[in-house]
């Protein structure tokens, strides 16, 4: 039996339970199972299968502590530096959400040589000594766009940072159909294997997806009602009306 306890100080229990979510629609393919517990003013997660599934296992923990660290680690660094300066709740949401997603491709390249296997991970450990190079980059981008949120009150300034941003992101799906409905927005596309059918978005959820997706083309069908999003739609995604 292979086995490796993954954890982290009970400060940051959300750590693991995201870890946890990203492993259990993956985990039955790569032969494990998983055990969240919590002892000692720590919480774990303990990954076991059998030998033979020791390297599926090992590139599956890879991957999912590489997605924490690129999101809800991030997220949590960048929120904790970025100065407000007066932005409304919806516009500071959509640019730590954007700043999270900024550059994450090569944000996995660094943490593909930094991860290593183990029959322990500590989490905060290595958020502690191992990932400098990462907190170098998000104090920098965290500081430049501080300096300049003065300015981010201005739709046409706010929207051109996003584009810039969102440029940097890489792209999860090709083409991304989006429609206004009375119960809310749709969208329907085909990321990688399988379909992406979601109904019902708000106008800040729609863009929060679209900003993790980052189409290389998207699609309006209908009209959008409201104005502001409209313009953001074409300007940031060069969406197109059909």
């Amino acid at each position: 039996m292979y086995q490796v306890k993954i954890s982290a100080d009970c400060r940051y229990g959300d750590w693991i339970a995201a870890l946890d979510k990203y492993f259990k629609p993956r985990l039955k393919n790569a032969g494990g199972i998983s055990a969240a517990f919590s002892e000692h003013g720590r919480v774990s997660l303990s990954v076991a299968g059998e030998n033979v599934n020791r390297h599926a296992l090992n590139e599956l923990i890879k991957a999912g502590v590489t997605e924490i660290f690129t999101t809800v680690v991030k997220m949590r660094y960048i929120s904790e530096r970025l100065k407000r300066n007066n932005l409304s709740d919806k516009t500071y949401r959509l640019l730590l959400h954007t700043l999270v997603a900024f550059d994450r491709e090569c944000e996995y390249e660094i943490l593909g040589k930094l991860i290593t296997s183990g029959a322990d991970i500590n989490l905060d450990g290595w958020y502690n000594f191992r990932i400098g190079s990462l907190k170098k980059r998000w104090d920098e981008i965290s500081v430049l766009t501080s300096e300049n949120s003065l300015y981010l009150n201005n739709e046409s300034n706010l929207n051109e940072l996003l584009r810039f941003l969102i440029s940097a992101v890489n792209p999860k799906i090709m083409r991304l159909e989006i429609a206004e409905t009375p119960e809310g927005f749709t969208m329907r596309g085909e990321p990688g294997k399988g379909l992406l059918d979601i109904h019902g978005l708000t106008n800040e959820q729609l863009l929060l997806y679209l900003i993790d997706l980052a189409p290389i083309e998207l699609v309006i069908r209908g009209d959008i009602s409201d104005r502001s999003l409209d313009i953001r739609l074409r300007e940031l995604f060069d969406a197109k009306g059909i």
